[in-house]
């Protein structure tokens, strides 16, 4: 582990807290090699998808009406440079959904992301990024605090910041974020799916102790608005950290420390503990990683904030001792609970798992079978649904190299 990647993983587990990566059906097309210089790869693909609960509608509502078949149509474009101390990668993905059945609900999934890292020099690194989507559903927001529904989705995150090692032992980082959620906010949804923004920055030291270990202390503060909220909630949290390479192959990373909501005219200030930790272990071409977070963040759905708690892990490998042939799961358990007293604001327990057994017979084209589940509730009467959702897909690109 170099000197600054400690400093890489906390940002990486900071930013976690707010809006993650959204989930997509199937791995998407083959990882292309680079070379130096300028790549453009195009992407095709088509999946079949038969999804038990279209709607999104709680149990024993219209369950007999509630499935659909889902072809999926999706291009995409990706462009990336490699230089001697600057890296760019950009690309577009657009997915049409087309249901046999019930066509009203036809429409697209778009995603675009950009970002783009420099070394200026043997101690100093800086990145920017920026990545935006629209979705047909929240339950493909994996944020908390959001109900799932079949209501349009838009999302904004545009992040920025710097490494700097201060010498052989010391590195410090800095980070700012900025993140916008928006809803189709009908007035069946209006009260449930508010939306938001949040700006967020993040502070980092890391001390060096040996070559497996590295100490130190992680500061960020969050200001964050709700949609109908009348004052912004500002969040503070201090943690010790410590990043331990237990062998070759595994490695740990974790912190613990203090989250304080300020006070505001809806919320009481609140002070609580703040916790995290993960696992990683890399071999070959298998990857296992489990992680655990505890603090405070916004709550974009009802409004307010939450307690926010999350347990996710997750496992790749080869099979049958082919690189071909792979497997890939991941499971995220999330809790909820209010911080703010109002009568529409509900605890929520969110649970998501994804299977895909995939074959790459060629660097260009993947053939991948998939399964997701996906669970909620509000721990009331009436408060819980579920979705399956299993299909196949094919996806082809080719990468081109631009002199």
């Amino acid at each position: 582990m170099t000197r600054t990647t400690p400093i890489t993983l906390v940002l990486t587990a900071l930013l976690g807290c707010g809006l993650s990566a959204q989930e997509r059906l199937g791995s998407g097309a083959p990882q292309p090699t680079y070379r130096a210089g300028w790549t453009i790869t195009p992407a095709v693909g088509f999946s079949e998808t038969y999804d038990d609960n279209i709607s999104l509608f709680g149990r024993n509502t219209a369950e007999q009406q509630n499935d659909d078949y889902v072809s999926t149509y999706f291009p995409a474009l990706d462009l990336h440079y490699a230089g001697k101390h600057t890296t760019l990668d950009s690309g577009y993905t657009g997915s049409f959904l087309d249901y046999r059945t019930f066509s009203v609900l036809d429409r697209w999934d778009q995603r675009a992301r950009f970002e783009l890292r420099r070394q200026e020099s043997a101690r100093f690194k800086w990145f920017g990024r920026a990545s935006a989507a629209a979705m047909p559903t929240t339950d493909l927001i994996e944020l908390g605090g959001i109900p799932f529904r079949h209501t349009g989705a838009r999302t904004a995150d545009g992040r920025g910041g710097f490494e700097y090692a201060v010498d052989s032992k010391n590195s410090i980082s800095y980070s700012m974020d900025y993140q916008v959620v928006d809803f189709d906010r009908g007035a069946d949804v209006s009260a449930v799916l508010r939306g938001g923004r949040v700006l967020e920055s993040m502070n980092g030291w890391r001390h060096k102790v040996d070559s497996r270990l590295a100490l130190g202390l992680d500061y960020s503060f969050r200001r964050a608005t709700v949609v109908g909220d009348a004052q912004a909630f500002t969040i503070h949290t201090s943690e010790a950290a410590v990043d331990y390479e237990l062998s070759p192959e595994w490695s740990f990373s974790g912190a613990g420390g203090v989250v304080y909501l300020q006070a505001t005219e809806r919320t009481a200030a609140r002070t609580g503990p703040a916790w995290r930790g993960r696992i990683e272990r890399h071999r070959g071409g298998t990857t296992f990683h489990v992680g655990y977070l505890r603090t405070y963040i916004p709550s974009f759905g009802f409004g307010g904030t939450i307690q926010n708690q999350e347990l996710g892990v997750g496992y790749r490998t080869p099979l049958f001792g082919s690189r071909h042939f792979y497997l890939d799961n991941s499971a995220v358990f999330r809790d909820n609970q209010p911080l703010t007293d109002t009568i529409e604001q509900l605890p929520l327990r969110s649970f998501r798992t994804y299977s895909t057994f995939g074959w790459e017979p060629e660097p260009w084209v993947r053939i991948e079978a998939f399964y997701s589940y996906v669970q909620q509730s509000s721990l009331r009467a009436g408060g819980q649904l579920t979705r399956n959702r299993i299909g196949f897909q094919i996806v082809t690109s080719k990468p081109m190299r631009m002199q």
